[in-house]
């Protein structure tokens, strides 16, 4: 009812079933049910769902109004989606995408979506928590033909949302615990079987409606038993610990009884002012529309949230546009004075060059200078060496004698020295007699000449057998360090 022209807030159910609408008083952060009125009846498509929801507002004798709609069937698809952490302004386009993905049919549509709180309580270290978000979308026909039928007849659509969004605020007002729980929902078009843990919907099942009453109770139990399984294996193992039926039914008295006995749980009932189900669903989109992250795929909560991020993006364009400006400043700053620098520098190596003109003939002078050095030096380097040389010849001929004689000696110039090879012959009366006369060259050899290196790598005995003396072939390397510094 209008009270001197004052604006309902009216909360409505719509589904292929029918229309359900209550109308409420908000004052402040409360909200109070002043009544309900429900249309039962087959509804093709959004246009006549919204002509429901106008006949049903005019019968009440409602001629303005804001109305929060909750949605279901029509093209609505909702999913439950786990993402890596990140910003809003970054998960927007991801959703969209993997909404699109699981939904290729999906064609142009509004998608929107909410936060739920993570899985488990954040570590004080440890990585960040995943995100878990409940999303939803709808083809914008639907929301076009809803808002046009409802401007048409002079109200305003206030807030358009999915119905597990719906569910997840009636659960957030009237039931703020973490513990893990079912929550069953008998609506008119067929049961909503949520199943939250730690305050947050992860698993959502929507079995057909049910025919015969009567075995509705054992029907829903079942599938909150099939489901309480499927949440056990996707979630490892966490169990159910109560079960809440929403709203009241009258076919479903035993409802809470047959619940508690087939899932061994505590089974309550939410219940406000004995509203049915889906009054309580419409209730929950007007606790959407109010919360400050609704769900919204459509009304004025959509233009907000629409403006809200345009106002952002203008602030982010507005403060890029700035960056850039001051860095082109910046730039324009630091170009002056390099091309400053530039100059500076070249002139500097203009009066070098210059100054250095006078001092040609010095260079030239010096260059000789060093010149001569050098070859000064290399003459000394020279006959160091020769010196060096005709003093190892000298020790070699000095303990070279007979028996012992020398076929071949080569001495080769080395970085760290000279490095020789000697192969010859000794003899004696005996083989033992002619190594002896070599061991007393390899004793002797080192005494005469300064040696850092001597090695015996060859000795053989001669093959040939005859009267004559024994004859063993030797080879020595050894090496002389040099005595200069270069």
């Amino acid at each position: 009812m209008n009270v001197l022209g004052r604006t309902s807030l009216i909360g409505a159910y719509v589904c292929p079933r029918g229309v359900f609408t209550i109308e409420c008083l908000a004052d402040g952060a409360s909200i109070a049910v002043e009544r309900r009125f429900e249309v039962s009846v087959q509804v093709e498509d959004a246009m006549s769902a919204a002509d429901q929801v106008v006949r049903a507002l005019r019968s009440a004798g409602i001629t303005k109004a804001d109305v929060a709609i909750v949605i279901r069937g029509f093209g609505v698809a909702h999913h439950v989606l786990q993402l890596p952490p990140a910003k809003d302004e970054l998960l927007t386009p991801i959703v969209e995408r993997e909404v699109r993905r699981l939904e290729p049919d999906l064609g142009v549509a509004a998608v929107a979506w909410i936060p739920l709180p993570p899985m488990e309580s954040s570590a004080l270290e440890g990585p960040p928590q995943q995100r878990s978000l409940l999303t939803a979308a709808v083809p914008e026909v639907v929301v076009q033909a809803i808002q046009k039928r409802l401007e048409a007849a002079g109200y305003r659509l206030l807030h358009l949302t999915a119905l597990p969004a719906a569910m997840q605020r009636l659960q957030e007002e009237f039931d703020g615990g973490t513990e893990s729980l079912a929550l069953v929902a008998p609506l008119p078009d067929g049961a909503f079987i949520g199943f939250s843990l730690n305050g947050g919907l992860r698993l959502i099942v929507e079995p057909p409606p049910v025919q015969n009453e009567e075995s509705e109770s054992a029907a829903l139990a079942e599938e909150v038993e099939l489901g309480a399984m499927f949440v056990r294996q996707q979630f490892r193992g966490s169990p159910i610990d109560r079960v809440t039926l929403i709203g009241s039914k009258v076919s479903l008295a035993d409802a809470e009884e047959t619940l508690a006995g087939r899932l061994h749980v505590p089974a309550g009932r939410l219940d406000v002012k004995d509203l049915s189900p889906a009054a309580l669903a419409a209730l929950g989109a007007v606790l959407d529309a109010r919360s400050l992250r609704p769900l919204t795929l459509g009304g004025r909560t959509r233009t907000r949230a629409q403006d809200r991020a345009k106002t952002a993006l203008e602030s982010v364009a507005i403060a890029l546009v700035l960056i850039v400006a001051l860095l082109g400043a910046w730039v324009t700053f630091e170009g002056a004075r390099g091309k400053r620098a530039s100059n500076a520098l070249l002139a500097a190596h203009r009066r070098i060059e210059q100054e250095a003109f006078g001092l040609g003939p010095v260079r030239s002078t010096a260059e000789q200078r060093r010149m001569v050095r050098e070859a000064v030096g290399a003459l000394r380097l020279v006959a160091s060496d020769r010196t060096d040389l005709q003093r190892a010849l000298s020790g070699i001929a000095s303990v070279v004698r007979a028996p012992l004689r020398i076929d071949s000696l080569r001495l080769v110039r080395a970085p760290s020295g000279w490095l020789g090879s000697m192969a010859g012959s000794v003899t004696g009366s005996t083989n033992a007699r002619a190594v002896e006369s070599l061991h007393d060259l390899y004793r002797e050899l080192p005494q005469r000449l300064s040696l850092d290196s001597l090695r015996l790598d060859q000795l053989r005995y001669s093959d040939v057998e005859d009267a004559g003396p024994a004859m063993v072939r030797f080879q020595l390397s050894f090496g002389i360090p040099s005595g200069r510094k270069d």
